[in-house]
């Protein structure tokens, strides 16, 4: 599962923040400073940052937007009559969404998965199910869990059990027509992760393959071209659409298989 980062200056905002999210949600690493945000951005895969107002005024905020311009930010702060041109540059660098401390801790969670890189993986794969001759139930069904839980891995065994299936009979329902294969299924919802991560400069092929848990970089290049007839980097030049495009046109079709 993805995690959240946060880089917050007021310990009062940590707490808060921590004891809003449901238990197991998120897995939450607290940054102790903008070095340490660095080290936990590429030690583990996050769904979004959390910040403080301290790290928006500054050159953190420009550090984040020139790194890592994909990522999620959320400015977390307190509401204080002075920071209406804090707010103003949250705008412009192309902050997520803003929560108030103390006020909108109810409503965090919705807010986080709103605006994370799951949320916006699932915006743009899970109404591709029809161009993907994904129409039964139990395909459909299939297709959420892997978008969902695909990025570092899926057991079909697993996926198999949370849809009460054996795994045979899934493997064979889910193929069905023109409809990919379990395993390129995976793989490609793993390479749109990988999209996603490879879209910001402070990344490697070598990170993105680590951090979504491929054995090697190599088996991250082999996989995106077997999917997408591209490199490993040339994927994360892919927008959803084309990468869609490629998946559904005639001459992609055999690299379902």
């Amino acid at each position: 599962m993805a995690g959240i980062a946060t880089l917050l200056e007021r310990r009062q905002a940590a707490v808060a923040l921590r004891r809003a999210l449901p238990r197991g949600a998120w897995p939450l690493f607290a940054a102790r400073s903008p070095a340490h945000l660095a080290t936990l951005l590429h030690r583990h895969c996050l769904d979004a940052l959390v910040i403080g107002p301290a790290a928006a005024r500054g050159s953190i905020l420009d550090a984040l937007r020139r790194d890592y311009p994909g990522m999620p930010l959320i400015l977390y702060l307190p509401v204080r009559s002075d920071d209406a041109e804090l707010l103003r540059r949250a705008h412009r660098e192309r902050v997520a969404a803003v929560a108030v401390e103390g006020l909108d801790e109810p409503t965090l969670p919705r807010l986080l998965l709103r605006h994370s890189l799951t949320a916006r993986r699932q915006a743009d794969l899970l109404p591709l199910a029809d161009r993907l001759d994904l129409t039964d139930d139990l395909q459909r069904r299939a297709w959420g869990l892997i978008v969902a839980l695909a990025p570092r891995g899926l057991d079909t065994a697993a996926l198999a059990r949370q849809l009460q299936v054996r795994r045979e009979t899934l493997s064979r329902k889910f193929s069905a027509g023109a409809a990919p294969s379990l395993k390129h299924a995976i793989d490609a919802v793993r390479l749109v992760a990988a999209a996603q991560l490879l879209g910001n400069p402070a990344y490697t092929v070598a990170d993105a393959a680590r951090l979504l848990g491929f054995s090697s970089v190599s088996l991250l290049q082999q996989t995106a071209r077997r999917t997408f007839g591209v490199s490993a980097r040339e994927v994360g030049t892919l927008d959803a659409a084309r990468m869609a495009a490629r998946l559904v046109s005639s001459g992609s079709r055999v690299r379902w298989r």
